[in-house]
């Protein structure tokens, strides 16, 4: 519970800073070697993704998904309770905030928000039970039920935005739009950033006072460092991976419902295009840190904004930027294994030298 870093933590931070650095050389290379030039490519991309403050807006806005399944990979992950399916979550939590906005129009507009955003959570939380009561009581894999389950969620959504809840004018892959007083209002004129920043910015505070601060907190960490551990200390084990895995289920599916509440204003068939596997990826990379989430969730949104930039300004292709993120995600994976590999080096090194130095 201490907050301070501790040594291991700060070698973690040198070893991520060095990961995206050699990224960004590779990245710079590829350029190279395709003829183009790494500073108008590289300073493309950072003006698209921070310069002025429509770019700074679409950066931000694409981090709010990004943080929220960050958030829900971290929670469930620190448990010891591996929830993949958060893509079916944010899908089903998409599809119950556009059904609250299409069905109850006649409710005042805080009232009716609160009732969709409510609905988004309650649905991705409850879809997320499914697995993980299956795994805390009958020990099926939840990897392999998540998995499954997020196609189910995709092909039923699209089922019922293409047959039952098709707007009138016919299949559009969409439904119809949802109520006006359901939107979340725009913050910058053009951009798709709006007021979902500041509900994530609150959500993100307490999943931090939650993981880090609290005796609950300490029970989940506990649980997914030894389950047995903590079963022997009192802790309900199977309760919390299962807590861990509807809060989890919730916020995936609050990132669906501020896509459709605050971005699309209806539900898309294909509303996202990977929203939960980043999110996981970034929450991975930070070691479910919650404060790395946010911090890495900023990084993958410039990165994702400002190689659109970046390919309409120097051609480019914005894929690049799946190269800068597979390299950091390879070079943290082998993280452990090239930090012993340089420690053994130094280790030969120095005896070397004081091996000549005694036959010196």
């Amino acid at each position: 519970m201490n907050s301070r870093f501790s040594s291991e933590d700060l070698e973690y931070i040198v070893s991520l800073t060095l990961s995206i650095a050699v990224s960004l050389i590779m990245g710079a290379l590829i350029m190279i070697a395709n003829g183009r030039s790494p500073m108008v490519g590289y300073g493309a991309l950072i003006r698209g993704a921070f310069g002025g403050k429509y770019s700074i807006a679409n950066t931000l806005a694409k981090t709010v998904p990004l943080a929220l399944t960050g958030l829900a990979t971290a929670i469930s992950f620190r448990s010891g309770i591996f929830n993949i399916g958060g893509e079916g979550q944010l899908y089903l939590g998409a599809f119950a905030a556009a059904y609250v906005g299409i069905t109850f129009t006649a409710l005042p507009k805080g009232l009716g928000m609160l009732l969709a955003i409510l609905a988004g959570a309650l649905v991705g939380g409850l879809y997320a039970y499914v697995p993980g009561f299956l795994k805390v009581k009958y020990k099926i894999d939840e990897v392999i039920t998540t998995i499954m389950l997020n196609t189910v969620a995709v092909l039923f959504t699209s089922y019922l935005v293409n047959y039952p809840f098709a707007p009138a004018a016919g299949k559009l892959n969409a439904t119809e739009i949802i109520s006006e007083q359901f939107h979340l209002s725009r913050l910058i004129r053009l951009s798709t950033l709006n007021t979902s920043i500041f509900f994530m910015g609150f959500i993100a505070l307490f999943m931090y006072y939650l993981m880090e601060k609290t005796s609950a907190g300490y029970d989940f960490k506990l649980v997914g460092q030894n389950s047995l551990f903590a079963r022997f200390g009192g802790i309900d084990d199977r309760k919390q991976m299962l807590i861990a895995m509807v809060i989890s289920g919730s916020l995936c599916g609050l990132a669906g419902v501020f896509e459709v509440l605050g971005v699309h204003y209806r539900f898309l068939q294909h509303i996202s295009p990977g929203y939960a596997w980043d999110g996981m990826l970034v929450a991975l990379i930070v070691k479910n840190n919650p404060i790395g989430v946010m911090i890495m969730s900023i990084f993958f949104g410039a990165l994702k904004t400002g190689s659109i930039a970046m390919e309409n300004a120097t051609s480019i292709p914005s894929e690049l930027v799946l190269v800068i993120q597979s390299i950091i995600i390879l070079f943290i994976a082998g993280e452990r294994g090239f930090k012993d590999k340089f420690k053994e080096w130094n280790l030969r090194r120095r005896v070397g030298q004081k091996a000549g130095e005694r036959n010196a």
